[in-house]
C-alpha cells in the first residue's frame, strides 16, 4: 500500500467556542487547498481522517476534487482530543525550555491521556487502514503525534516525538503491515512553499 499522512492545516488557536476541537484558520484552508493541488492526480484510492475538526477540513477540498468519500477513523486522532483547549506545538515551545521538555518527554502524558493506549489506538487505525486496502493508495489526514507514532514504528524508534511535521505536510509510506513500513518521505512541503509564493 502507498500510504500518505498529511498533518492538518494550521488551526485556529484564537477560537473560543469548540476551543478543544478547532477549525481551521484562513492560512489553514489555503494549506489544505495546497495539499489538494499536490494530490489530485496521484491516483488516491481512498481518503481517511481524523474526526477532529481540522483534519476533516483539510481533507475536504480533495475528497471534493477527487469525489471520493472520507472515512473517519478515530484512531488517527490526536492525543489532545480531550484536552479543554487546543494548543500547538509553537504555543507549547513559548512556554519556555523547561514546559517543552516536559512536553517532549511524554507527550501524550503532558495532554493528559495515556502513551501506550494511544500509541496502540494509532496502530490499530494503521492497521486496519492497510488490511482494508493493500493495493490501494491511501491519504489519511492527521495530526502530528500520530505521524510521529508510525515513523517511530517504521524506524524502530522507542520514543513518540522525533519529527515536527509541519501544517499541510506529505509523509509517504510503503507498507505491507503494521510491522513492514517503508519510509519514502517526511515533512514534504514544497507544495506549500509554491503555493503562497
Amino acid at each position: 500500500m502507498n500510504l500518505v499522512l498529511i498533518r492538518h492545516g494550521l488551526p485556529d488557536e484564537s477560537q473560543t467556542e469548540g476551543a478543544h476541537d478547532p477549525a481551521l484558520t484562513a492560512l489553514g484552508h489555503r494549506q489544505a487547498e495546497a495539499v489538494a493541488s499536490r494530490l489530485v492526480d496521484e491516483g488516491i484510492t481512498r481518503i481517511v481522517s481524523s474526526p477532529l475538526t481540522r483534519a476533516r477540513e483539510t481533507s475536504r477540498p480533495l475528497s471534493e476534487r477527487l469525489e471520493l468519500p472520507v472515512e473517519i477513523v478515530d484512531g488517527w486522532a490526536e492525543a489532545d482530543r480531550n484536552c479543554q483547549r487546543y494548543r500547538s506545538t509553537e504555543t507549547l515551545r513559548s512556554l519556555g525550555a523547561a514546559e517543552w521538555a516536559r512536553f517532549l518527554d511524554d507527550p501524550v502524558a503532558y495532554l493528559g491521556g495515556d502513551s501506550q493506549g494511544f500509541r496502540d489506538s494509532v496502530l490499530d487505525a494503521l492497521g486496519a487502514t492497510i488490511r482494508n486496502g493493500a493495493r490501494d493508495t491511501v491519504v489519511v489526514f492527521t495530526h502530528g503525534l500520530p505521524i510521529n507514532v508510525v515513523l517511530s514504528q517504521a524506524l524502530g524508534l522507542k520514543r513518540i516525538v522525533h519529527f515536527s511535521p509541519g501544517y499541510g505536510s506529505l509523509t509517504r509510506l510503503r507498507a505491507r503491515s503494521v510491522d513492514e513500513i517503508n519510509v519514502v518521505s517526511v515533512n514534504e512541503l514544497w507544495h506549500q512553499e509554491r503555493k503562497s509564493a
